[in-house]
């Protein structure tokens, strides 16, 4: 084995010229193939982010049976008292921030316009946490001690004509079904980068939205961790500690309301699939003829070899550890050009990318080159090096033996 492995390696090396050439197109199908998928890791890495950190939070309490009757029955579904819940949730590490929401749709309207807008009320002092992917463009944040500020999405702020001072008068149902309205004055103007969700978003200190539900509970309790990586380990322990309520309590994932978030998913991946496919496909090619043209300079040797008594899984093992070994070698050399261009993007400051389908501002790219990315990219291009040199490896098997010496 040693021996096969020794002149393997001369074998790659014979031909420098064409295994450069060839090296070098596996380098570069492997940084296209790894900064692409760097491009998508660090896409849904965003839109993960923004989702979670403007509405989802990492995980969600309800009252047990919200899912069932929150349309056919929602005051029964309500939360009547969750600030223990919350402060003991608060205690645990990794959680930044716990705070109640009460949601409801409504017609918003300034005098000179009524649209449908979708009202979140909050608490000011803790979605603190809750403000960082929401970009202020005009006003100031919601402060604690102003129950009568609002603040509305860009989008929205055209569609009712309202400007930051200005009274806005929500109209909607109690949970009894009498009709009500509240009037907040709008303290600033926000843009979350969703022109969907700017269009309609109005945010209110709680106490408003309850006047307006004509309620003292909340609909959910949202927790916002300091990483989405450690929502595994937490999410168990904090519905183990809900067990010890006298309430009963059910828990539900960002990602399991983030319906628009897996269908990115599903459509980038797959277009990621197909762009792998097609870089196996040239890596293939590429080696397959690297690896018939060694063959058929070779064919004296490999007759020499047969001749004293060389078996032919001998010479398949030998062609398809030459072509894994170049396939190696140019995989190798391709992380290493990854992480030089994902540095150079990185120093560069990003490349400029105009604002996606749907959204409303424009976002700096980068290449997220995590171990999965580089892992996948391997994984195909020695897959695709492997599989082109199975027909040379076993074409040079079959030489005969007379034909090959006379060559």
């Amino acid at each position: 084995m040693p021996d096969l492995l020794y002149l393997s390696v001369r074998n790659i090396f014979r031909n420098r010229r064409r295994t450069g050439i060839t090296v070098f197109s596996i380098v570069v199908g492997f940084a296209a193939m790894a900064c692409f998928g760097g491009f998508i890791e660090f896409s849904f890495e965003g839109l993960r982010e923004t989702t979670i950190r403007t509405q989802l939070g990492h995980l969600q309490i309800y009252a047990r049976g919200y899912s069932q009757h929150r349309v056919s029955d929602p005051e029964s579904v309500l939360i009547s008292e969750p600030d223990e819940v919350m402060a003991r949730i608060a205690e645990l590490p990794g959680v930044a921030a716990v705070t109640p929401r009460l949601s409801f749709s409504g017609l918003g309207s300034t005098g000179n316009a009524t649209v449908n807008v979708s009202v979140v009320g909050v608490d000011p002092e803790g979605e603190e946490e809750f403000s960082d992917f929401e970009t202020l463009v005009a006003g100031r944040p919601l402060e604690p001690g102003d129950p009568e500020a609002g603040l509305i999405g860009d989008e929205l702020r055209n569609g009712l004509g309202a400007e930051v001072g200005d009274w806005v008068t929500v109209l909607t149902t109690s949970f009894d079904g009498v009709i009500n309205a509240v009037d907040f004055r709008v303290a600033g103007v926000v843009r979350t980068g969703s022109k969907e969700y700017d269009s309609v978003f109005v945010k209110v200190p709680i106490e408003l939205a309850q006047r307006a539900k004509e309620t003292g509970d909340v609909e959910r309790i949202v927790v916002l961790l300091d990483d989405t990586d450690d929502l595994p380990a937490l999410q168990p322990r904090i519905e183990e500690m809900l067990l010890s309520f006298d309430d009963a309590f059910e828990t539900r994932r960002w990602d399991e309301l983030a319906g628009f978030y897996d269908a990115v998913v599903a459509l980038y991946t797959g277009i990621f699939t197909v762009f792998a496919g097609i870089v196996g496909v040239v890596v293939m090619f590429s080696v397959a003829n690297t690896m018939t043209m060694a063959v058929f300079e070779r064919t004296g040797e490999i007759g020499a070899l047969r001749a004293i008594g060389a078996p032919r899984s001998t010479l398949i093992a030998m062609f398809l550890t030459e072509g894994v070994g170049v396939g190696l070698l140019g995989a190798g050399l391709g992380v290493v050009a990854s992480w030089l261009i994902a540095g150079a993007v990185q120093a560069a400051g990003g490349i400029a990318m105009p604002p996606p389908p749907g959204m409303s501002q424009g976002f700096q790219a980068y290449f997220s080159l995590t171990g999965d990315v580089l892992r996948n990219a391997f994984a195909v291009t020695v897959a695709a090096t492997l599989v082109s040199s199975v027909y040379p490896a076993f074409a040079a098997s079959r030489i005969r033996i007379v034909e090959a010496l006379q060559s």
